[in-house]
């Protein structure tokens, strides 16, 4: 279906959605969107498949499509891509959600050199390497690259991330996680957490997918929850469903409040263990002692509001980072006393009261990557999380891209 070029939001159709757009009246876009259609049983309300736009070749219009669809939906999937998104055009995508911004870096900010072949120097980490022609873009997952792939040497072989090197014990024994049995590694939203404003939007390109039967992810938090996901699947679920599922003092609380993250924040819990859920970090003392990371200055520490607005639609998620959390400026009104916890112990029971609500399986959905798709997200909307799957099912070889945004979030 054509578009045409009027005014933006007007003509928005929720069952397959044409946008008036702001771009060129000379161009049209062909793009459809189509919500997706979740089980009865799911509280889901997020999500949309997007058909007749070729990544490798938007216009203007299309991404004025894209741009109000993905505020309304938070997650688009790409269907029937002509070919696999290159690097070049994924990072085109993604920057293009924040034309403010004139750095155009990575979210985590510089990666350390990695290796180097024929004589090109690739940087990243052995689980995510970038991509040297275009380095805000990383490989993600585990398994060998398709050879000849981007200038990577032979048979460079992924290294994953898994829950027995992170979680507290106990662990899923080898042989049950061989047969299936999966967690989710860590739920959060993508950002540094110190100095550099979180994307705004994330995107992932299926590359290579494994291949196999469904796995089980286990909550391992003693309600004996579980639920069926496909391998090598992202777990999503929606701020604003957080927010909603809280009682109402404690609603009241989070629209009031405040987080501040640790400096160099994975650098200070790097040591430390997750909750079996991945939502929070058990306290156990294991963090690095602040002075003991890298050089940090005060000016450079994140403190957000707990509630984050959609710039376009007005709706308001609660967008918190359970792991990297290190104090509390909590308010039950705007002009209200202001009461600051900096006990860890207090901090994470905290964080797991707010968060553990929407951690329940008719809140998430468990996206089931589909080689040469790609996936979009509002990143200051969603939380997301990986889940694992047995080596025998094969390689799951994804492409990420995220970009430092211009802009903190201001609630």
């Amino acid at each position: 279906m054509s578009t045409t070029t009027e005014t933006v939001l007007d003509g928005y159709n929720d069952e397959t959605s044409s946008i008036l757009l702001r771009s060129d009246p000379k161009e049209t876009s062909n793009g459809r969107v189509i919500p997706i259609k979740h089980p009865v049983s799911s509280k889901v309300d997020f999500g949309a498949e997007v058909y007749g736009i070729d990544l490798n070749n938007f216009n203007d219009a299309d991404f004025d499509l894209i741009h109000d669809a993905l505020h309304r939906h938070k997650l688009l999937v790409f269907k029937e891509q002509p070919a696999m998104l290159e690097p070049q055009q994924q990072y085109k995508l993604t920057s293009r959600f924040d034309p403010d911004n004139t750095s155009g870096g990575f979210a985590h900010g510089v990666d350390p050199y990695l290796t180097t072949h024929n004589g090109v120097d690739i940087y990243g980490t052995p689980s995510r390497p970038a991509i040297p022609d275009q380095p805000q873009v990383h490989i993600l997952g585990r398994g060998k690259l398709p050879d000849n792939h981007y200038g990577f040497p032979p048979d460079f072989e992924m290294k994953t991330v898994d829950h027995v090197k992170f979680h507290a014990p106990p662990h899923i024994p080898d042989d049950e996680r061989e047969k299936g049995a999966s967690r989710f590694y860590q739920w959060h939203w993508d950002g540094s957490l110190y100095n550099i404003p979180p994307p705004r939007v994330g995107c992932l390109l299926a590359v290579r997918t494994p291949k196999g039967p469904n796995v089980t992810v286990r909550w391992d938090d003693g309600t004996g929850t579980e639920m069926q996901v496909a391998p090598g699947a992202t777990a999503m679920v929606a701020g604003s469903r957080a927010l909603e599922l809280l009682d109402d003092e404690t609603r009241n609380i989070v629209m009031h409040s405040k987080i501040e993250y640790a400096p160099h924040t994975f650098k200070w819990m790097s040591t430390a263990r997750s909750t079996r859920l991945g939502h929070t970090l058990e306290t156990e003392g294991f963090e690095i002692p602040l002075d003991q990371l890298p050089a940090w200055s005060k000016d450079k520490i994140c403190i957000y509001p707990m509630v984050w607005t959609n710039p376009l639609t007005g709706e308001k998620s609660l967008q918190v980072h359970g792991q990297g959390a290190f104090k509390l400026y909590l308010k039950s009104s705007s002009d209200g006393e202001e009461t600051i916890v900096d006990d860890l112990a207090e901090v994470r029971a905290f964080m797991h009261k707010i968060m553990r609500p929407v951690l329940s399986p008719e809140n998430i959905y468990a996206h089931n990557h589909q080689e040469q798709d790609v996936i979009l997200w509002y990143n200051r909307a969603l939380w997301h999380s990986i889940t694992e799957f047995p080596k025998s099912y094969g390689p799951r070889i994804m492409h990420q891209c995220n970009v430092a945004a211009s802009d903190h979030p201001s609630g």
